[in-house]
């Protein structure tokens, strides 16, 4: 019996950490919002710096925002540069998209005359640059523009006559959508520890959030 679709793995990327870490530390951010740059760069900065780090996993799941229209699109290159080159590109593109220098492209402000193939174009472009460094910039310009046929409209779809037949990353940024409902996210950020809802902010010093972790830790 084929029931819905379901991912083929268990959803979320390891940032920061090890997978078998004791401490694991859900992150639901999106692109388009300023306090999940905050919080990406506050929290892994503090991680990078704290002495039980081997305890402590950071783990982060897509959360596009509606309010935002670009949200969506973001969050489908980034799930395109992962079918493609596998979680460490992922994070990669999380590192280059919550960056200082990258934060203005993600904006209602930056993106608002837009169309969606510019949009497109414009986070596939910070993907490639967020690959250079790991594979060259051949490679990297290469695997940019298989993500961008990624996000192509279904041409057998189109081809039965739908209207809205979404493109290959449509499926797989569902499964995160529908993850988060079920865990009760509303907002980005948000963060889970060992599966249970926490109070954090993106604006905690690197103390503050060294804190956490130790209470996370027990400690």
């Amino acid at each position: 019996m084929a029931g819905p679709p379901t991912p083929a793995r268990p959803l979320g990327r390891v940032a920061r950490g090890a997978a078998t870490a004791r401490v694991k530390i859900d992150a639901w951010l999106d692109f388009a919002c300023p306090f999940s740059g905050r919080f990406w760069r506050n929290c892994t900065a503090a991680w990078a710096s704290y002495d039980g780090k081997a305890d402590v996993a950071i783990v982060v799941y897509n959360q596009p925002q509606p309010w935002h229209a670009q949200s969506a699109l973001a969050h489908e290159v980034s799930l395109g540069v992962e079918r493609l080159r596998g979680e460490d590109a992922f994070v990669a593109f999380c590192e280059a998209a919550f960056s200082e220098k990258n934060w203005d492209k993600f904006t209602d402000k930056f993106t608002e005359k837009m169309t969606k193939g510019e949009m497109y174009d414009l986070y596939v472009d910070v993907a490639r640059e967020a690959m250079t460094g790991a594979m060259g910039a051949d490679a990297a310009a290469s695997t940019a523009g298989e993500v961008r046929k990624l996000l192509e409209l279904d041409a057998e779809a189109l081809a039965r006559g739908e209207k809205n037949p979404g493109n290959a990353m449509t499926q797989q940024l569902k499964f995160y959508v529908k993850l988060g409902r079920q865990t009760g996210v509303h907002v980005s950020p948000s963060a889970y520890v060992n599966g249970l809802f926490a109070d954090t902010s993106s604006g905690w010093s690197e103390s503050e959030w060294h804190a956490f972790f130790d209470a996370a830790r027990g400690k």
